[in-house]
């Protein structure tokens, strides 16, 4: 896909299909388990609304 010069959010989101999970869902998931807070996670992954 980058070869082809297709744009980010394509490639964003076949990576996901086949997956690929974002910063911020793996984040949740630890928020889900305990492992930090929601802060935390929305402090570091400010940039990607995916997954909310």
């Amino acid at each position: 896909m980058i070869a082809e010069r297709r744009d980010a959010q394509s490639i964003r989101h076949a990576a996901i299909g086949q997956g690929f999970k974002t910063l911020r869902t793996d984040g949740i998931e630890k928020v889900i388990n305990g492992v930090t807070t929601i802060e935390e996670v929305l402090r570091v992954t400010q940039g990607d609304s995916e997954g909310v």
